[in-house]
Protein backbone atom coordinates (compact mmCIF):
# COMPACT_ATOMS: atom_id res chain seq x y z
CA UNK A 1 0.00 0.00 0.00
CA UNK A 2 1.41 3.77 -1.11
CA UNK A 3 0.40 7.06 0.00
CA UNK A 4 -1.87 6.94 -3.13
CA UNK A 5 -3.64 4.14 -2.06
CA UNK A 6 -4.14 5.70 1.01
CA UNK A 7 -5.50 9.45 -0.96
CA UNK A 8 -8.18 7.02 -2.31
CA UNK A 9 -10.01 6.04 0.84
CA UNK A 10 -9.33 9.50 2.37
CA UNK A 11 -12.88 11.32 3.33
CA UNK A 12 -14.96 8.77 2.44
CA UNK A 13 -17.58 8.65 4.72
CA UNK A 14 -18.24 6.69 7.50
CA UNK A 15 -21.71 4.56 7.67
CA UNK A 16 -22.63 2.51 10.05
CA UNK A 17 -22.11 -1.18 8.54
CA UNK A 18 -21.10 0.12 5.68
CA UNK A 19 -18.60 -2.30 3.35
CA UNK A 20 -17.48 0.54 0.74
CA UNK A 21 -16.73 1.10 -1.82
CA UNK A 22 -18.13 4.83 -1.16
CA UNK A 23 -18.23 4.69 2.76
CA UNK A 24 -17.20 2.42 5.29
CA UNK A 25 -17.52 1.85 9.13
CA UNK A 26 -14.04 0.83 11.17
CA UNK A 27 -14.59 -2.98 10.22
CA UNK A 28 -15.85 -2.52 6.89
CA UNK A 29 -12.47 -0.48 6.47
CA UNK A 30 -10.40 -3.04 7.95
CA UNK A 31 -11.93 -5.93 6.20
CA UNK A 32 -11.47 -3.77 2.58
CA UNK A 33 -8.08 -2.82 2.79
CA UNK A 34 -6.89 -6.35 3.99
CA UNK A 35 -8.24 -7.83 1.41
CA UNK A 36 -7.44 -5.82 -1.59
CA UNK A 37 -4.07 -4.86 -0.46
CA UNK A 38 -3.03 -7.50 2.10
CA UNK A 39 -4.77 -10.69 0.19
CA UNK A 40 -6.20 -11.42 3.84
CA UNK A 41 -9.96 -12.61 4.56
CA UNK A 42 -11.31 -10.88 7.62
CA UNK A 43 -14.88 -12.27 8.06
CA UNK A 44 -17.84 -9.85 8.45
CA UNK A 45 -19.35 -9.12 11.54
CA UNK A 46 -23.03 -6.58 11.71
CA UNK A 47 -22.31 -5.57 15.02
CA UNK A 48 -20.18 -5.86 17.78
CA UNK A 49 -20.91 -7.73 21.01
CA UNK A 50 -21.37 -11.16 22.02
CA UNK A 51 -21.18 -12.63 18.91
CA UNK A 52 -17.82 -10.78 17.88
CA UNK A 53 -16.48 -12.18 21.08
CA UNK A 54 -16.84 -15.31 19.71
CA UNK A 55 -15.44 -15.08 16.84
CA UNK A 56 -12.48 -13.57 18.05
CA UNK A 57 -11.63 -15.94 20.82
CA UNK A 58 -11.97 -18.72 17.96
CA UNK A 59 -9.60 -16.45 15.78
CA UNK A 60 -6.76 -16.63 18.38
CA UNK A 61 -7.23 -19.70 19.75
CA UNK A 62 -6.72 -21.28 16.50
CA UNK A 63 -3.85 -18.63 15.88
CA UNK A 64 -5.44 -17.58 12.67
CA UNK A 65 -5.00 -14.08 14.63
CA UNK A 66 -2.06 -13.14 16.67
CA UNK A 67 -1.35 -10.03 18.88
CA UNK A 68 2.21 -8.73 17.82
CA UNK A 69 4.47 -7.12 20.10
CA UNK A 70 5.09 -4.02 17.31
CA UNK A 71 3.41 -2.86 14.34
CA UNK A 72 4.32 -3.64 10.66
CA UNK A 73 2.65 -2.64 7.64
CA UNK A 74 -0.10 -4.14 7.01
CA UNK A 75 -1.03 -4.67 11.02
CA UNK A 76 -4.48 -4.45 12.25
CA UNK A 77 -5.08 -2.37 14.91
CA UNK A 78 -6.97 -2.31 17.77
CA UNK A 79 -7.26 1.51 19.50
CA UNK A 80 -9.95 0.99 21.78
CA UNK A 81 -11.45 -2.35 23.13
CA UNK A 82 -14.92 -2.83 25.40
CA UNK A 83 -18.14 -2.71 23.52
CA UNK A 84 -17.37 0.05 21.40
CA UNK A 85 -13.67 -1.11 19.41
CA UNK A 86 -12.15 0.95 17.30
CA UNK A 87 -10.16 -0.48 14.48
CA UNK A 88 -7.31 0.03 11.32
CA UNK A 89 -4.71 -0.71 9.61
CA UNK A 90 -1.31 0.22 10.26
CA UNK A 91 0.92 1.42 7.14
CA UNK A 92 4.60 2.17 7.42
CA UNK A 93 4.49 5.56 5.55
CA UNK A 94 5.44 9.17 6.34
CA UNK A 95 6.76 7.73 9.55
CA UNK A 96 3.67 5.54 10.67
CA UNK A 97 0.32 5.33 11.33
CA UNK A 98 -3.43 4.20 10.79
CA UNK A 99 -5.91 4.47 8.50
CA UNK A 100 -9.18 4.49 10.12
CA UNK A 101 -13.10 5.43 9.70
CA UNK A 102 -14.14 7.27 12.56
CA UNK A 103 -18.13 8.17 13.54
CA UNK A 104 -18.91 11.78 12.07
CA UNK A 105 -15.51 12.21 10.53
CA UNK A 106 -15.07 9.37 7.99
CA UNK A 107 -11.58 7.63 6.54
CA UNK A 108 -8.67 9.32 7.63
CA UNK A 109 -5.17 9.02 7.64
CA UNK A 110 -3.59 9.43 11.86
CA UNK A 111 -0.10 9.72 11.91
CA UNK A 112 1.55 7.54 14.95
CA UNK A 113 2.10 11.53 16.51
CA UNK A 114 -1.54 12.31 16.46
CA UNK A 115 -2.82 9.22 17.72
CA UNK A 116 -2.59 9.73 21.26
CA UNK A 117 -4.33 13.36 20.82
CA UNK A 118 -7.31 11.17 19.03
CA UNK A 119 -7.67 9.64 22.59
CA UNK A 120 -5.55 6.30 21.15
CA UNK A 121 -3.18 5.66 23.48
CA UNK A 122 -3.06 2.13 24.05
CA UNK A 123 -2.75 0.53 20.74
CA UNK A 124 -2.31 -3.25 19.84
CA UNK A 125 -1.20 -4.70 17.10
CA UNK A 126 -2.32 -7.87 14.85
CA UNK A 127 -1.03 -10.44 11.98
CA UNK A 128 -3.72 -12.23 10.42
CA UNK A 129 -2.82 -15.79 9.07
CA UNK A 130 -5.77 -16.53 6.40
Amino acid sequence: MTPSDINRYIGLQWVSGARGPDAFDCWGLLRHVQAQHFGKAIPDVAEFGAVVRGMYEERMNSREWEIVGQSFHGAGVLMRSGDDPHVGVWLDLEGGGVLHSMERVGVIWSPKRALRMLGFSKLKFYRFHV
